[in-house]
């Protein structure tokens, strides 16, 4: 008899199928050591959510593959039958929060207040595709004028999305938002990923939930580590 997958596990799948299909990134010098990762593989519940490199490691995508390798090798030492079944759930849960944990961390800072994101993932869930190509957006800060562009489109779903950055954009870690003015302090949504320079342009990789956002008129913002201030591109949720 089949036994029935519970909705941990069907995220944990999710995101580690993702994980290995996308190109492993180079190693920054914030990415965690093997010792790191190999005691958080084996003992997640013994690391707080709001660590600084939990939250760096769930949204790396350099950190995540190595994580799950470490745990796909426990898994295959050890008894299957006694050691995953709640080791499994607990990790799923932990790297679903701290996923969403650490794409915020760093913005909270700055914000007056976190608007509620759903982070319920129910097994009929899906993920949805897109690609969005910034290539000829051009790079525009804080209120200045900008050249009228075509708005960007994506829906209100849970996204898997490839973001393709302006021309000459530097590659490591990036903040991303959706939000209602150009400071990110009304955020709708946000995430982070490591942008990878490959062949003529720069693309990050990240999970974002819009599935409670009301179609509108926005923001996407992004930031580039250390820089402190945001690019802006229009965004139409529908």
């Amino acid at each position: 008899m089949t036994k029935k997958q519970t909705p941990e596990q069907w995220f944990l799948d999710q995101l580690a199928a993702y994980a290995h299909r996308q190109p492993s990134a180079e190693r920054t010098p914030q990415c965690r050591d093997d010792s790191f990762l190999q005691a958080y593989a084996a003992n997640p519940d013994r690391f707080a959510l709001s660590d600084p490199e939990v939250a760096h490691v769930s949204s790396c995508n350099y950190c995540m593959p190595r994580l799950l390798q470490f745990r796909a090798t426990r898994s295959a030492a050890g008894s299957l039958q006694m050691k995953l079944a709640g080791a499994a759930a607990l990790s799923a849960a932990l790297l679903l929060v701290g996923f969403l944990i650490g794409t915020s961390w760093r913005q909270q800072r700055r914000a007056d207040q976190q608007p509620p994101q759903s982070a319920d993932l129910q097994p009929t869930a899906s993920l949805t595709e897109r690609t969005l190509d910034l290539t000829d957006y051009g790079t525009y800060r804080g209120a200045g004028e900008e050249p009228t562009k075509p708005p960007l489109i994506l829906p209100r779903a849970l996204l898997h999305i490839n973001l393709i950055l302006p021309r000459f954009s530097e590659a490591g870690m990036y903040s991303i938002l959706v939000a209602t003015d150009r400071g990110g302090k009304n955020r709708l949504a946000c995430a982070s990923g490591q942008a990878v320079l490959t062949n003529d342009h720069t693309a990050v990789a990240f999970l974002m939930d819009l599935r409670n956002v009301k179609p509108g008129d926005y923001l996407l913002l992004t930031e580039l580590n250390g820089q402190d201030d945001f690019y802006s591109y229009p965004l139409k949720v529908q």
